[in-house]
């Protein structure tokens, strides 16, 4: 019995060392904090098209705050850049709170909370989000967001 743990053991630890373990091995809830991690690495170092990365690039795509919706990507796009055209309006973000539901393995709702932490002359900004994530390749992303401000 000893004898065959010990070798169990090693190709276990060779299969976690040579990076075999890739990020197919991961959970859903894995994948979309990772997602949702790197979105807020992007929008941190002011890129607003990288953070753009974590949305389907699709028409379909759903964006709506303020009483206001926006279709597609590109429109998307746009709104932030137009919206945060600075890294004063932009500040640090800070995603929190995240409650990850997984409906079936193509798509997955995600509830949280949002913070922005701004120049004094520009201000803080919160609030919370709705985000219906999808499946696409090994990546979840964002096919809807609903997103709502403390202020409103």
């Amino acid at each position: 019995m000893r004898s065959a743990a010990l070798p169990v053991f090693a190709l276990s630890t060779c299969l976690l060392f040579s990076g075999a373990f890739t990020e197919n091995d991961s959970t859903p809830e894995e994948l979309i904090r990772k997602t949702l991690h790197d979105q807020e690495v992007a929008w941190n170092n002011g890129d607003i098209p990288g953070f753009m990365k974590g949305y389907v690039r699709e028409e379909t795509l759903r964006f709506s705050s303020g009483g206001n919706i926006q279709r597609g990507w590109e429109s998307a796009l746009n709104r932030y850049l137009k919206s945060y055209s600075t890294r004063e309006k932009m500040g640090t973000l800070k995603f929190s709170d995240l409650e990850i539901l997984v409906l079936n393995e193509e798509y997955a709702e995600v509830f949280g909370k949002f913070y922005l932490t701004r120049d004094k002359s520009v201000g803080d900004a919160s609030g919370l989000f709705t985000l219906l994530m999808k499946k696409q390749g090994a990546e979840w992303l964002v096919w809807h967001d609903h997103t709502s401000s403390a202020d409103e």
